[in-house]
């Protein structure tokens, strides 16, 4: 039967027979491998980015926790008039137990967690009396300066748990006590 086409395919494909010998070069296997290690060097890279910002964040965390426990501890000593007592000259010191050179180290820390924090040495604190022993109040303050004088004191605490890498922060804080005149 003749139809007068000649049929052929319409794609033709190179088959290897069994007895061939064809050639491969590998190069599919060559480019399949530098992908591979592209894309290994950009994920150990970007390991190692992520691992920064950890470390970064951790270290934000420890700074911010360092200013609060140190900034609770002043806090609670400007809150307190028995920590400021109006007593010595200037230079007179009164600090947490534990540090030096001071005149008395019985400092009242009336808050329980920080007084728990005073004694396992997170946080101290010194309160030395500023400037001559009794000084008119600044005018700014509405009251009668001829019925009060001031003293003033400087509060400085510090937070260290540098020994568990959580950090350090010192703050310092001026108080002005006012005295009635009797």
């Amino acid at each position: 039967m003749q139809w007068g086409y000649e049929m052929t395919p319409a794609y033709t494909t190179k088959t290897s027979r069994p007895g061939s010998r064809v050639q491969q070069h590998g190069a599919v296997l060559v480019m399949t491998m530098i992908f591979l290690v592209a894309i290994s060097i950009i994920a150990v890279a970007s390991m190692q980015s992520s691992n920064v910002g950890l470390f970064m964040a951790q270290n934000e965390e420890s700074r911010v926790s360092a200013i609060q426990g140190a900034q609770a501890l002043a806090d609670a000593i400007v809150s307190n008039p028995a920590a400021t007592p109006v007593v010595g000259g200037a230079g007179f010191t009164i600090c947490t137990p534990g540090l030096y050179n001071c005149n008395r180290d019985d400092l009242v820390i009336e808050n329980g967690v920080l007084a728990l924090a005073v004694a396992q040495g997170h946080v101290s604190a010194r309160v030395q009396r500023d400037g001559p022993l009794l000084r008119p109040p600044p005018r700014s303050i509405e009251s009668s300066i001829d019925k009060f004088t001031a003293a003033s004191f400087e509060v400085t605490t510090t937070y260290d748990r540098t020994g568990e890498q959580l950090g350090r922060q010192q703050v310092t804080e001026g108080v002005l006590v006012l005295v009635p005149n009797f």
